[in-house]
């Protein structure tokens, strides 16, 4: 630490000073600049403007204002890259695909590297920022030399120069630096410089792989404990590609590799299904290459299987590389390609008619036979949704044209689609264009050679010219501009709005279904649930005629009254498995008393007494009718109820109603006088009934049915826990809930028909095609942003990505209820739109070349040297 904070918080020109041998060129913290994630890209990108200016004739004097220079260029045309660190990997498709069929012990092609040299054509292109950006990422490794062959060139102003130009970012190292971690990243950033430095001295190429190794092994690691899973797993492909490429055994550095995989969190593996659903397969998978090699026999091959596969999972999406390149339209490809191989069995040089005919062969492949509707799709259609869905069953580069020509039609745009060739074909055609031509490369020499690669180049060119210009005209014109990924945003979020008004109206029409009026149960919640609920139309009336003493009369009821109920019987009540009723019973009169009326001898008397009855709360659920609750209410009131005749057994009778009107037979003392006769006959009455008092009394007057609501004058009889049910609601809610959960996901989860009319249906058919089409744009115009960029990738291809039909059954098999996904897929589109709205404006509305058209760039200019 305190060697490394001398020459930050030090003298700059003392570090400088033992610059004097040419073979040592820069210190240990300006090497660390190039590691530390507060300085890596900075210093990366003056180290590239240096290599540039290497290759200028300027004079030395005026060398760091060039540079200067040269770093703004390089800046603005990175920013078509994004926040992405690039891996060497990406792109090289062809070399996987050649490595994967060759025996790999009779192989010496070595990893595909960029040179680093015509910085400044580059610089002076369009579209060639992958080239630069890959250049960026290896110049790291080559600093020591690029600054070597500066202090050659600076000659003895050398340490003074070279001190001022890495003054700021060494301040910028000294600054975060500090507590809360800065330290170990210092740390970090010097174990890299030192690697770098071995590997710059290094003559050996086996040693200068190993070093390679293990600065990429400290690479994967500090991803790794940094959160950035997606970085980690780009670099540890990268590493084992290496390692097979070594002919000396590697058995003890892929042991390391198998060890670090394996020593990784497991539950850290786990979640990384959010940001990819495929990565920890992904990490598994490498784990298995690395333990290929590993093993005594190292099993080379096995393991670049393994790796192609990888790659396929992070740049096709597909389950292996065999699902493309076995597809039945390559064909063509496929035969041209085998007829140019080497023979193994020739004996010679190879002829130079045969060297010919295959060249020109592969250069007719290159120029005219990898845009077929086969190759790229069609970009006329037909764009119905059946056939949209049928295309995007396959790798995206294979459907490139017909998926612009979709997208066009989609946001009726009017926009020329581009003319696609098909870029993955087109690299491994070049890939092998320049293997053979490196067989017999005098062959391939003069303006001939020169001319078919300035085609090729020219025709990849006017292809990325294309593409631009389709974005440019998709993004649309003024102030209100907005590229491919917005527009598709936008319609997705605005069918996320009608899925999630068509799904609120399906459980509005549900829930009117299987609950009465005036529920207002939450199928969701517990069997415990307040509720406010009461029956409505709901009447007092007599349980029994026979029991309610001539009472017929229906009474009403009030909220409070029917509050009686248990809460869990009210639920039940709505929920439809069974009826609440209230009614009354055992209507009689208590506390009776007779009265001879006149003259005790004509035996007729009065009958007075209190009418009691029984208020009953009743639930019956088809089957069966139980009680609930039984109070019973005595009035404090003495009613005259009968005239009758004076008998005991009468007075006996609890309802006497059916006495009522008739002849009451009396007779006369004797000696009465004789102005009547003695024998009278009377008819038995009722001054008051059992009806009038309670119409009388009921909701007026006394006002009993506030009675039981006090239950200060009234006796309860029966009560039935409210629990007796509890079980039975909590079954009947669970099962209406899921009812309710499998049919609004039905239409979200199935795949629509062709002839498909419910709008529910309709509406997350947008939203999953919309959905798809994104991912599919982000592959095709921005693809180092969905391959490298951990925040789009997440949400496009992560359990928390953007709402389709699998997303949906996951979310279901989560258990997060139907009625929330699309709030879900809303925020989830909306963090989408942020992450996206966060990169570079120029990225945006004008795209990304493909890696492998950077890739295969680079092998071209290798095949113009080859033929130089």
């Amino acid at each position: 630490m305190k060697r490394g904070l001398k020459c930050i918080a030090g003298s700059l020109l003392l570090c400088f000073s033992f610059t004097g041998a040419h073979g040592q060129s820069l210190p240990d913290d300006v090497l660390a600049l190039h590691w530390h994630p507060a300085t890596a890209e900075a210093a990366r990108t003056r180290t590239l403007a240096a290599a540039a200016w290497l290759e200028r004739e300027g004079e030395p004097e005026e060398w760091a204002q060039a540079v200067d220079a040269i770093v703004l260029r390089l800046t603005d045309s990175l920013q078509r890259i994004g926040p992405v660190e690039v891996s060497l990997m990406d792109g090289v498709l062809p070399w996987l695909v050649h490595e994967r069929q060759v025996n790999l012990r009779q192989s010496d092609n070595g990893f595909p590297e960029p040179v680093i040299a015509g910085i400044d054509s580059l610089l002076a292109r369009d579209h060639a920022a992958g080239q630069l950006a890959r250049m960026h990422r290896i110049v790291a490794w080559r600093a020591p030399g690029v600054w070597r062959r500066v202090g050659e060139r600076l000659g003895e102003s050398r340490e003074e120069a070279l001190a001022a130009f890495w003054a700021p970012l060494l301040e910028t190292l000294a600054a975060a630096s500090g507590p809360q971690g800065g330290s170990e990243r210092l740390a970090r950033a010097r174990e890299q410089a030192e690697r770098v430095r071995a590997l710059s001295v290094s003559e050996d190429r086996v040693e200068q792989s190993l070093q390679f190794d293990r600065i990429l092994m400290a690479e994967a690691d500090a991803a790794w404990q940094a959160g950035r899973p997606l970085e980690m797993t780009w670099v540890v492909l990268e590493a084992l590609a290496r390692l097979t490429q070594l002919s000396d055994p590697v058995d003890e550095r892929a042991r390391e590799w198998s060890s670090f995989l394996q020593s990784l969190d497991e539950e850290r593996l786990r979640g990384l299904r959010s940001l990819d659903v495929d990565l920890p397969v992904m990490i598994a998978m490498l784990s298995d290459a690395a333990a290929y090699m590993a093993a005594p026999e190292q099993s080379t091959q096995p393991a670049i299987g393994e790796l192609a596969d990888v790659y396929a999972r992070l740049v096709l999406f597909a389950p292996e590389l065999a699902f493309y390149l076995e597809q039945p339209v390559r064909e063509p490809v496929r035969r041209a390609v085998a007829s140019c191989n080497p023979d193994p069995l020739l004996v010679g040089p190879l002829p130079r008619e045969t060297f010919e005919r295959c060249a020109l062969t592969l250069s007719d492949l290159l120029e005219d036979g990898l845009d077929s509707e086969e190759m790229v799709g069609g970009a006329l259609g037909p764009f119905a949704v059946e056939f949209l869905r049928r295309e995007l069953g396959l790798v995206s580069w294979q459907r490139a044209a017909y998926i612009d020509g979709h997208l066009d039609w989609l946001l009726e745009t009017q926009c020329q689609p581009p003319q696609w060739r098909n870029v993955l074909e087109w690299s491994m055609v070049v890939d092998h264009l320049v293997r053979w031509v490196s067989q017999r490369p005098v062959f391939f020499s003069g303006g001939d050679a020169q001319a078919r690669i300035d085609r090729l180049r020219a025709q990849m060119t006017r292809h990325a010219d294309g593409l631009e210009e389709w974005i440019d005209c998709i993004t649309g014109q003024g102030s209100r501009r907005l590229d491919p990924v917005m527009r598709l945003l936008a319609r997705h979020g605005r069918a996320l709005g009608e899925v999630e008004r068509l799904l609120a109206e399906a459980s509005e029409a549900f829930y009117a279904v299987v609950t009465r009026p005036g529920a207002d149960i939450d199928l969701d919640g517990p069997a415990d649930q307040v509720t406010a609920y009461r029956p409505q139309e709901l009447t007092v009336g007599p349980c029994d005629e026979s029991s309610a003493c001539g009472a017929r009369v229906e009474l009403p009821v009030s909220r409070a009254l029917l509050g009686l109920f248990p809460n869990a019987y009210l639920l039940a009540d709505q929920l439809g498995m069974g009826q609440l009723d209230l009614c009354y019973e055992r209507v009689r009169w208590v506390e009776r008393a007779a009265t001879p009326r006149r003259n005790p001898a004509s035996r007729v008397a009065d009958y007075r007494g209190r009418l009691s009855f029984d208020l009953v709360g009743q639930f019956s659920d088809g089957g069966s009718v139980g009680s609930v609750f039984r109070y019973r209410l005595t009035d404090t009131e003495t009613s005259h109820y009968l005239f009758a005749a004076d008998d005991p057994e009468i007075l006996a009778l609890e309802c006497p109603q059916e006495l009522v009107g008739g002849a009451i037979s009396s007779r006369l003392p004797e000696e009465h006088p004789g102005l009547v006769p003695n024998r009278l006959t009377y008819f038995a009455s009722s001054p008051t009934t059992p009806e009038a008092r309670l119409l009388a009394n009921w909701d007026q007057g006394a006002e009993w049915r506030d009675w039981f609501l006090t239950g200060d004058r009234v006796d309860r009889i029966e009560a039935v826990p409210g629990d007796t049910i509890l079980t039975a609601v909590q079954a009947q809610l669970a099962a209406l809930s899921g009812q309710r959960e499998r049919q609004l996901s039905a239409p979200l989860i199935n795949p629509s028909r062709s002839d498909e009319a419910d709008p529910l249906a309709l509406a997350m058919a947008r939203v999953a095609d919309t959905a798809a089409l994104l991912r599919r744009v982000l592959e095709l115009h921005y693809p180092r942003i969905i391959r490298q960029h951990a925040p789009v990738r997440s949400l496009l291809n992560g359990d928390a990505g953007l709402v389709t039909r699998d997303r949906v059954r996951q979310m279901r098999d989560g258990g997060v209820p139907v009625g929330q996904i699309p709030e879900l897929g809303l925020e989830r589109s909306e963090r989408l739109r942020e992450a996206w709205l966060e990169l570079p404006r120029a990225l945006r509305e004008r795209g990304q070349r493909a890696p492998e058209v950077d890739y295969g760039f680079e092998r071209l200019s290798s095949l113009g040297r080859l033929g130089d």
